[in-house]
C-alpha cells in the first residue's frame, strides 16, 4: 500500500478515535472528522464516503490482512509462516490486531458504534466460523446454523470481556478461553 495512503487513513482512523473518546459516534460529523485529522475534504473522500465507510474500513482492514496468503512478520506476532486451516492462529492473530488497535476499538466499542461493530465482525467472521465447525463437526442433534451462530457469538462475547476488561489478558490466552467455550 502507498505510504501517502497509509498516512492519511492513519490520521483519519485516530481522528476517528479521538471522537469517539469525546462524544457520541452520532454526533461526529465528516467536517469534525476532516477538522480532527486535518485531511482535505476531497482526500477524506478519496477514501471514504461516509463516517460508515470508516468503521467498517476499520474491521475490512483487519480482516483483509489476516485472512491474506501473502502475511508479513509483525511488529507485535509473526504468523507468516501459520498454515491457513490453523484456526487456532487465525483467531489468534486477528485478536492481536484488535489488541494492537485496542485504543480505536475500545473507542469504538464505548460508544453507540459498538452494535455497529459487532455486526460486522459477525459478519466477517461468520465464513470462517462456518468452515471450522465443519471441520471439528457439528452437533448432529443441534441445527448448523444455530451451532455456527452459537460459536459467532462466543467469539463476540470473548471479545467484549477483553476489552471490559482492559486487553488486559495476552491474545494467545483469549483464544484459549474462547476454545473452552465452544468445546
Amino acid at each position: 500500500m502507498d505510504k501517502r495512503f497509509e498516512k492519511t487513513e492513519k490520521a483519519i482512523y485516530d481522528a476517528f478515535s479521538k471522537l469517539l473518546n469525546e462524544k457520541d459516534y452520532s454526533k461526529i460529523t465528516i467536517e469534525d472528522i476532516l477538522q480532527e485529522s486535518k485531511v482535505s475534504r476531497s482526500t477524506f473522500y478519496a477514501h471514504f464516503k461516509t463516517k460508515e465507510e470508516v468503521l467498517s474500513s476499520i474491521i475490512d482492514h483487519i480482516f483483509t490482512h489476516v485472512f491474506s496468503h501473502s502475511l508479513k512478520e509483525e511488529k507485535t506476532h509473526d504468523f507468516s509462516k501459520s498454515n491457513i486451516f490453523d484456526y487456532n492462529h487465525l483467531l489468534t492473530h486477528i485478536l492481536y490486531h484488535l489488541h494492537d488497535e485496542h485504543e480505536l476499538i475500545g473507542a469504538i466499542l464505548c460508544n453507540s458504534t459498538r452494535d455497529m461493530f459487532f455486526s460486522s465482525i459477525r459478519e466477517k467472521i461468520r465464513p470462517f466460523i462456518q468452515i471450522m465447525c465443519q471441520s471439528k463437526g457439528i452437533n448432529p442433534t443441534i441445527p448448523k446454523e444455530l451451532e455456527i451462530s452459537r460459536v459467532c457469538e462466543t467469539f463476540i462475547i470473548v471479545i467484549d470481556y477483553w476489552f471490559k476488561n482492559n486487553c488486559l489478558e495476552t491474545p494467545e490466552k483469549i483464544s484459549r478461553y474462547f476454545y473452552c467455550l465452544i468445546s
